[in-house]
């Protein structure tokens, strides 16, 4: 993936009227537990980004779930590399296995009246013994807040990677953000929300790089990097990577209880609209997968994929941008495996 998007939930706004994003709504969806689904489009070589200013109709229907990530909000004083980002109150943990290779992904952040991203830390099975990081000096800002239709800023920042603690590439970055378009944005799997164009040009060692990103107020987000920098500012650009979120987040609560087997229990209430738990048990540390599927085996969810300690957890299901109908949910631990059957009624 070529590069760990961040989530956002989104304040409430009239219909038609640009978005205003607070920081309060940002930490809300950062509280620590909750998860969200990123799906790349691998495949996708041609958008429509609509046209500066309201009115917008983007259609992002035709979107394909080529590879998926869990991006899970995590506390940052007890993840492994806060050491690296002392002032970080976000951190963000992801992990993938692609090609054979197991990797994770710190990103750390601060929210103190603006967003602003710190760096990030990653390890792969493919490099054993080897943690590469990345620190932005001062910050890379993401967004200003409020953020609504027309923000604008821009920084210079200089970027430093290192392996083990010890530097091998620093550069300086130059980058440029507005807000310059709004309108509705109907997502895969249908749902439509109101949301905001942001247009980010990023220059690194003379080369510069244009990417959009549209946010709805729930959390819907599409991001798309363009392949050159001097494209059109309206209708079909060429692009090389789309990524969305589906506006699910999810929680998952631990229960202070120690189970002596391995369990997963019927999601309550059953059938549901649009919100159930999930509850389910490991009686020893395990890595725990837990993701649902619609009837024809299309994964649409995942709720849960990480180590986790012995105990009893509960995992929340928003079902609130699917269609009605049956739904599987499939936990995979250790040597363990159970499904469980879910209908959503609306």
């Amino acid at each position: 993936m070529r590069r760990i998007l961040l989530f956002f939930a989104f304040a409430s706004c009239t219909a038609f009227a640009q978005i205003t994003i607070t920081a309060s709504d940002v930490a809300n969806i950062f509280a620590v537990g909750n998860t969200v689904t990123i799906h790349e489009d691998t495949l996708q070589s041609n958008f429509d980004i609509g046209s500066p200013g309201g009115g917008n109709n983007w259609d992002f229907t035709n979107l394909q779930s080529n590879l998926m990530v869990t991006l899970q909000s995590i506390d940052p004083v007890s993840s492994p590399y806060i050491s690296n980002f002392p002032t970080a109150n976000i951190c963000n943990y992801s992990s993938s296995t692609i090609g054979g290779s197991f990797s994770e992904i710190w990103t750390y952040s601060k929210l103190n009246g603006q967003f602003d991203v710190l760096g990030n830390a990653a390890v792969s099975s493919a490099l054993p013994g080897f943690v590469t990081t990345i620190n932005y000096d001062p910050y890379r800002r993401q967004y200003e807040h409020p953020l609504t239709f027309n923000s604008q800023w821009s920084d210079t920042y200089t970027q430093t990677i290192s392996v083990n603690g010890t530097p091998v590439n620093s550069a300086s970055v130059s980058i440029s953000t507005i807000v310059d378009a709004y309108g509705t944005m109907t997502i895969p799997g249908g749902a439509s929300y109101e949301a905001l164009r942001i247009k980010e040009e990023l220059t690194i060692s003379g080369i510069t790089s244009v990417s959009f990103s549209f946010l709805s107020k729930n959390g819907a987000q599409v991001n798309v990097d363009a392949v050159s920098s001097n494209h059109p500012n309206s209708g079909m650009i060429a692009v090389d990577g789309t990524t969305y979120y589906d506006g699910l987040v999810s929680s998952v609560e631990q229960i202070n209880e120690i189970p002596k087997s391995f369990t997963l229990n019927q999601n309550y209430p059953n059938p549901f609209n649009p919100t159930t738990n999930i509850q389910y048990s490991i009686p020893e540390a395990s890595f725990v997968e837990l993701k649902v599927y619609d009837v024809l085996g299309n994964e649409v969810a995942t709720l849960v994929n990480q180590e986790q300690s012995a105990g009893v957890y509960k995992a929340d299901f928003s079902g609130s941008d699917f269609a009605s109908g049956l739904y599987i949910a499939k936990i995979t631990a250790g040597n363990y495996t159970n499904t469980i059957k879910m209908s959503l009624l609306k």
